[in-house]
């Protein structure tokens, strides 16, 4: 399992379980899972969407409701003239009265508030997945200052263990003083890069335990395996997996929203039938009778024509977009591929090739540099060009890295059982 996936995997239990532990983070080393956990419980971004989630539960509850009763009472025939004046033949009415919705208005709105919930569950999904992705992200970096500070300690440890046998040559009389001058300031810039790459370190740590709204992290290091190379995975299989794509299913969501509407539209077109029953008391002849009567608006059909020519519209404006950010995707899927496929190349060459051949120069110009056959001048170009192959490595491993992240993050899945959390 990848690091991305296994991140996505954390993320879906977290969202699953209301009760999900925290795993401290207490110990001198952090996993990705940690990170990835912590991030879950306390990231104010994935915060708002249980108030949201609240509003649609009650627009749903609200949406359910039948047509209510209404109380009416009528007094007619009271305060006239002649043989209608006073309350000698007044009429008291008192019903009961309501709707029938014939259109299936309550189904229709029920279902729009659901699709509406299921589009919000999608949207959640997909700030999760992007705060999962930059929380992984952040990891990368941190491990890259690691590496990065690891190098410069191993090279000013270098230097000083150089300027020590360059002294030696110099107080012995077989190498220029200017030759010393140029070894301490070498030395000198070195451990300005290593305060550098120590406070990098430290500012990446803090970048990190912000995701989980902390900054003062308790933890040292992050403990990964940042040159775990991927296997090979070819671009018509990924294009074939881009249908996962979290963005694509939120867009699927958007266009069930619409297509809710349209029928919420259309559900319009059959007009309600009201009705109403209830007693009247006829005061000159102290009789009583019941009354019931039947209602229904005119035209509706006709005034429903607008709203479901909206809602059409919008339906099919969500369509195009979903098909128009497919096209988007794969061209940037294909992009990322190439870049991913030449950072894995890149790191191959390096690790294997260039590097061990740098090693053995620089540990041969050691010796002959030793033996006085080589100039300083000679050494330090070895040891730096050791150096910059060294960074350069981490600086591909880390493009393989992040590039296979976003490759995960467009298809939604896992690209092979390649885990960046083994230990090297």
């Amino acid at each position: 399992m990848q690091l991305f996936h296994r991140a996505m995997a954390i993320s879906a239990i977290a969202l699953s379980c209301s009760s999900f532990a925290l795993t401290a983070v207490a110990e001198s080393t952090l996993t990705l899972g940690e990170a990835v956990r912590a991030t879950l419980q306390h990231n104010p971004q994935l915060a708002g969407y249980t108030f949201k989630l609240n509003a649609l539960a009650g627009e749903k509850q609200t949406a359910a409701l039948r047509p209510g009763l209404r109380v009416n009472t009528d007094l007619e025939n009271v305060a006239g003239s002649g043989e209608l004046s006073g309350t000698k033949a007044s009429e008291l009415t008192i019903s009961l009265s309501s709707a029938i919705e014939l259109g299936g208005q309550r189904d229709a709105r029920v279902n729009l508030v659901t699709a509406r919930q299921q589009q919000l569950a999608s949207s959640q999904r997909v700030l999760t997945l992007d705060v999962v992705t930059a929380v992984t992200q952040q990891f990368i970096r941190l491990l890259v200052a690691q590496e990065e500070l690891t190098l410069q300690e191993e090279f000013h440890q270098l230097l000083q263990q150089t300027l020590t046998s360059l002294t030696r040559q110099v107080q012995a009389g077989g190498t220029a003083e200017t030759e010393l001058l140029r070894g301490n300031a070498a030395l000198t810039r070195a451990t300005l890069a290593l305060r550098q790459a120590r406070q990098r370190v430290s500012a990446e740590r803090i970048r990190l335990s912000a995701f989980w709204a902390d900054t003062s992290p308790d933890f040292t290091a992050a403990k990964a395996d940042l040159y775990g190379v991927p296997s090979t995975t070819t671009l018509p299989a990924l294009l074939e997996k881009l249908s996962n794509n979290p963005d694509l299913a939120f867009l699927s969501a958007e266009i069930n929203v619409r297509s809710a509407e349209v029928r919420r539209a259309q559900s319009e077109r059959r007009p309600a039938l009201e009705w109403n029953a209830g007693v009247r008391r006829l005061q000159e002849s102290d009789d009583s009778a019941v009354v019931f009567g039947l209602s229904m608006p005119l035209g509706s059909s006709g005034r429903a024509r607008g709203a479901i020519a909206t809602a059409t519209a919008n339906q099919q404006q969500a369509e195009w977009d979903k098909d128009a950010t497919r096209i988007q995707l794969e061209a940037q899927l294909i992009a990322a591929y190439e870049t991913h496929q030449l950072a894995v190349d890149e790191v191959n060459v390096l690790r294997d090739q260039v590097i061990p051949s740098l090693k053995k120069v620089m540990r041969s110009t050691a010796d002959a540099f030793d033996r006085g056959r080589y100039s300083y001048l000679e050494l330090n170009l070895a040891q730096n060009q050791l150096l910059n192959a060294q960074q350069a490595l981490v600086e591909a491993a880390a493009r393989m890295q992040e590039t296979r992240i976003e490759l995960e993050r467009m298809i939604g899945s896992t690209l092979n059982e390649q885990n960046i959390e083994a230990t090297p």
